[in-house]
């Protein structure tokens, strides 16, 4: 049975034999029932603030691209991203053979790529379309050229001129194969003439990522993250920490509560044992055991048979 925000509280509040708390009165905590409650998720933070990569909070995103869009975001729980993990999925429908993409530095980025951003037009539809209509409305047709093509989801639209400020007309519905779609109001669509699969991924300096080339179909990527959680809030809330790290969270949040009561002594025995327990976590989650391995070489010695040896 999972560990429950209602029975940690009240694990801690056993150890400093008070009053604990039940499912209904809960929400309705007062004095050192609510210290408990708010020292057991600040013990979770502490934790969670100890290292970046502890596999419980483990997760993979999938983003679907969008032709001509370069720069993205990462998911607002992330606490850290591995780049290394990056790789675009293998598709049939658009073509795609798949495979991890490599890291680009963003100072190399700027040096070598950045005028890709520069090739791409943008705007968005001003109303939602049918998959039939033959004029596109759009906020604004500056920067378009006169006829061509644009890119709105997956799907490829042709066009055979501007018929105003703000709508394309003669527009062929689902060119290139690809499928004549719906298309909400406020949906971007991009013109361009280059974009490939990525091959490169880059960390831009908002700790979001942008991709070189820029995507000219809806490739699927995927890599792995790691989360931040939030704090626990209703008496059922469960922490991504595993139950049989539980004592360790409780004597966490009962030195923070003896802290909250002045109680130095107690308070650095829990929090010395809390400390304890947060380094046993790490050696067996996190930490990895290297074999050392000699580098000596054995070679020939003088002519009685003795051998020495050597460091490479």
């Amino acid at each position: 049975m999972a560990e429950t925000f209602l029975t940690l509280t009240n694990k801690v509040l056993v150890k400093l034999n008070e009053v604990e708390l039940t499912s209904a009165n809960f929400t309705s905590s007062r004095g050192i029932q609510t210290q408990a409650k708010n020292a057991v998720n600040e013990a979770i933070r502490y934790i969670n603030q100890r290292e970046f990569n502890y596999p419980f909070n483990h997760s993979t995103n999938t983003e679907t691209l969008v032709p001509g869009t370069v720069r993205y975001s990462i998911p607002t729980t992330a606490k850290t991203v591995d780049y290394n993990t990056f790789r675009v999925v293998k598709d049939a429908d658009t073509a795609t053979i798949g495979g991890r993409l490599r890291k680009l530095d963003y100072n190399q980025y700027l040096n070598s790529y950045i005028t890709q951003e520069d090739e791409i037009t943008t705007n968005t539809l001003s109303q939602s379309h049918t998959d039939s209509v033959t004029t596109l409305t759009v906020a604004s047709t500056t920067g378009f050229s006169a006829t061509g093509k644009v890119y709105v989801g997956g799907e490829i639209i042709t066009y055979t001129g501007i018929g105003s400020s703000t709508t394309l007309t003669g527009c062929t519905r689902g060119a290139e194969g690809t499928t004549a779609s719906e298309h909400a109001s406020g949906v971007q669509l991009a013109q361009f003439e280059d974009g490939d699969e990525p091959i490169y991924v880059v960390r831009t300096l908002d700790n979001n990522y942008l991709l070189y080339p820029f995507p000219n179909k809806q490739f699927v990527i995927k890599y792995d993250f790691f989360t931040f959680p939030t704090d626990m809030a209703t008496h059922d809330s469960t922490t991504t920490i595993p139950d049989r790290f539980s004592p360790v969270i409780i004597d966490g949040a009962t030195s923070y509560v003896y802290q909250y009561r002045g109680e130095a002594q107690q308070y650095g025995i829990n929090f010395a044992r809390f400390e304890q327990g947060i380094k046993n976590m790490q050696t067996l989650l996190i930490n990895k055991y290297e074999y050392v391995r000699s580098t000596y070489i054995p070679y020939a010695g003088n002519s009685r048979g003795s051998s020495s040896v050597r460091a490479d």
